[in-house]
C-alpha cells in the first residue's frame, strides 16, 4: 500500500470504513433478523426499533392509522439523530467554504501540473490537508445513512411479520367461535362428549358435510365483517393505500399465504404454526378483497415508492451542492476518479430506496418519503441560517469602520 498514490490510499479507506460499517449494520440486523411467529402463540416484536414504534402506536391510542405511527416515528428519530445531521452538515459547510477558496488554486495545479498525475495528486492532497478539506466527510453522510437504513428496516420487518400473525390469529380465533357456535346450537351438540363443540360432532354423512359447508360460509362471513370492521381498517388504512403493511403497488391487499409464510417476493414475515388448506378456509371469504383495481386486488398506487425514489435524489443533490465539489479534473486524473466515486456514491440511496419501496411495505416507503422530506427541509433551514450568518459576518466589518 505504500506504493499507491495519497488519494488511491485515502480512496481504499474510504471503502474498506464503508465496509466495516455495513457490516456491523448487518450483523445488526441479523441478530435480529428471525421474523417467523408462531400463530398460536404471538408475542410482540423485541427489536428495538420495533419497540419505539409500538409505544408511539400506544400513545396515539387505538384506531389510529399506523402510517401516523410511522411518520412520527420517523420525525422522532430525526430529532433524536439531529446532532449527528449536524455536524454532518457543519463538515459540509466547511467543506464548502474550504473549496471555495481553493477553487482557483486546484485549477492553476491542473493547469501547472496536467501532465503529471503523480504530482498533480500530490499537490492537491497537500492543499486539501492545509485547508482541512475533508474528503471522508463527503461519504460519511451516506454511509450513516446506510447504517440507520438497515437498522431501521430491521424493526419494521418484526413489525409487519407481527401484524401478518394477529391478523390471522384474530381472525382464526373469529372463525373457531363461529364455528363452534353454529354447532353449539345444532342439534348435533357435544356429539362425542368431550365438552368441545367443534368439527368432531358432525357426523360423517352427506348432512353433516352439508351443515358443515353451510357453517363455514358463516364463519367465513363473520371473519370477513371483523377483518374489514372499521376499527382494524382505520389502522392499516393510510390515505390512498388500503393496508399500509403491505407495499404501495400490485400486490393485493390481504396477503396470501405464500407472502405471511415468506415462501415468495421479498419476505417480510414467516407465519409458523398454520397450513395453506387451513389459511384458506379462515380468509377464504377475505383474500383478494379490499383493495383497489379489477376485483379490488391492488394495495396501492405506487405514489410513495415513486416520491421516495424522487426526494431521495433532491436530498442527496441539496447535500451535494452544499458540501461543494472539486473543479473538473483533466480525463484520466485521479481526481476524476475521485469525483466519480462520490457521484456514484451520491446514487446508492435514491436507487435503494426505490427497490425497497417497491418490493416492501407501504409502512417501510412512508418511512423512506418522510425521512427524505424531513432531510430536505432540514437542509433547507440550515442552508438558510449559514447565509444569514454569512450576511452577518459580511456586515461587521464595514460596521466597524463606522
Amino acid at each position: 500500500m505504500a506504493d499507491l498514490s495519497f488519494i488511491r490510499r485515502r480512496k481504499i479507506q474510504i471503502y474498506l470504513l464503508a465496509a466495516l460499517i455495513l457490516l456491523c449494520c448487518l450483523m445488526l440486523v441479523a441478530c435480529n433478523a428471525d421474523t417467523s411467529t408462531n400463530v398460536e402463540n404471538v408475542s410482540k416484536p423485541t427489536h428495538f426499533m420495533a419497540k419505539f414504534m409500538d409505544k408511539i402506536d400506544g400513545l396515539l391510542g387505538d384506531g389510529v392509522s399506523f402510517g401516523w405511527t410511522v411518520v412520527l416515528f420517523t420525525v422522532f428519530l430525526r430529532l433524536i439523530l439531529s446532532p449527528l445531521d449536524i455536524w454532518q452538515k457543519i463538515i459540509a459547510r466547511k467543506n464548502s467554504k474550504a473549496m471555495e477558496r481553493m477553487k482557483p488554486q486546484l485549477e492553476a495545479l491542473q493547469a501547472k501540473f496536467g501532465d503529471d498525475k503523480q504530482r498533480l495528486q500530490q499537490e492537491q492532497m497537500a492543499l486539501y490537508k492545509k485547508e482541512k478539506y475533508s474528503t471522508l466527510g463527503m461519504c460519511l453522510p451516506t454511509i450513516v445513512t446506510l447504517v440507520v437504513f438497515f437498522i431501521v428496516f430491521a424493526g419494521f420487518r418484526q413489525t409487519v411479520g407481527y401484524q401478518f400473525a394477529m391478523d390471522y390469529h384474530d381472525s382464526k380465533a373469529v372463525f373457531d367461535a363461529s364455528i363452534s357456535q353454529q354447532i353449539e346450537e345444532s342439534a348435533y351438540g357435544d356429539a362425542n362428549g368431550d365438552g368441545v363443540f367443534n368439527v368432531d360432532d358432525v357426523p360423517k354423512t352427506e348432512e353433516g358435510a352439508e351443515f358443515y359447508s353451510k357453517s363455514v360460509d358463516v364463519a367465513q362471513q363473520k371473519v370477513y365483517d371483523s377483518y374489514f370492521s372499521k376499527e382494524k381498517t382505520s389502522v392499516r388504512s393510510w390515505l390512498w393505500i388500503k393496508n399500509i403493511f403491505v407495499g404501495d403497488n400490485w400486490y393485493q391487499a390481504v396477503p396470501d399465504f405464500a407472502t405471511v409464510t415468506g415462501q415468495s417476493g421479498f419476505a417480510t414475515s414467516r407465519l409458523t404454526g398454520l397450513t395453506n388448506d387451513e389459511y384458506k378456509l379462515v380468509m377464504g371469504k377475505v383474500l383478494g378483497q379490499g383493495g383497489w383495481g379489477k376485483n379490488g386486488k391492488w394495495n396501492g398506487w405506487l405514489l410513495l415508492p415513486v416520491l421516495s425514489v424522487a426526494l431521495s435524489f433532491l436530498s442527496t443533490k441539496l447535500l451535494s451542492k452544499a458540501q461543494g465539489q472539486p473543479p473538473a479534473a483533466p480525463a484520466g486524473g485521479g481526481g476524476d476518479a475521485q469525483n466519480q466515486s462520490m457521484k456514484m456514491m451520491q446514487w446508492v440511496m435514491p436507487v435503494m430506496m426505490g427497490v425497497f419501496g417497491l418490493l416492501y411495505s407501504g409502512a417501510f416507503a412512508l418511512y423512506m418519503f418522510t425521512s427524505s422530506l424531513t432531510a430536505i427541509v432540514f437542509q433547507l433551514l440550515f442552508n438558510l441560517v449559514g447565509r444569514l450568518l454569512d450576511r452577518s459576518k459580511g456586515r461587521a466589518p464595514r460596521a466597524a469602520k463606522r
